[in-house]
């Protein structure tokens, strides 16, 4: 594995993942509010738009896939090869992308998005310490380590391994 090169790929991910959600946010602030605590997403959910919620999801579910191509071809190219290594550099650019989401997204917005949420302003679970303890820390300490980040490692060693083959590369396992 190549780890600076996948190190400096998560972190410029990270930060393009996160300046694309948080311009989304700015763009379809109600339609965001689908993915915030239970307490949050009911009071909102009156002044949700599903059009607004479909343009979110087109935002960001080309994100996903801009990310998992850029970071295998990005690994091939910087000399990774096999498909566990190729699995464990796509694990580690998502672990960067979900700190960076949480210490952006969790930590520091929440707040900051309040008044852009209309019917949820004077909800409980903007409190960081609700926050956190009801979205944010199961969300990046379970979810992400144990489901996103290894389903994103497989996605990654899958493209990667399949664009090696391609460019007629050699494949291994280790």
């Amino acid at each position: 594995m190549n780890w600076p090169r996948t190190i400096l790929d998560g972190a410029v991910m990270a930060l393009l993942f996160n300046a694309v959600v948080g311009l989304g946010f700015l763009l379809y602030p109600q339609a965001y509010s689908t993915m915030f605590p239970k307490e949050i997403r009911e009071a909102a959910a009156p002044f949700v738009d599903s059009k607004e919620v479909r343009k979110m999801k087109l935002i960001l579910y080309p994100l996903y896939l801009l990310l998992f191509v850029y970071w295998a071809i990005s690994a091939v190219f910087a000399g990774v090869s096999g498909f566990w290594h190729f699995f464990w550099t796509g694990y580690l650019e998502m672990t960067i992308v979900s700190v960076s989401d949480f210490l952006i997204l969790d930590c520091w917005l929440p707040p900051k998005a309040r008044p852009y949420i209309k019917g949820a302003e004077n909800c409980k679970a903007w409190e960081r310490r609700e926050w956190l303890r009801k979205l944010a820390i199961p969300e990046h300490a379970l979810g992400w380590t144990f489901l996103v980040c290894p389903v994103a490692g497989l996605i990654v060693a899958g493209t990667a391994t399949l664009f090696t083959m391609m460019i007629g590369g050699q494949i291994s396992c280790f």
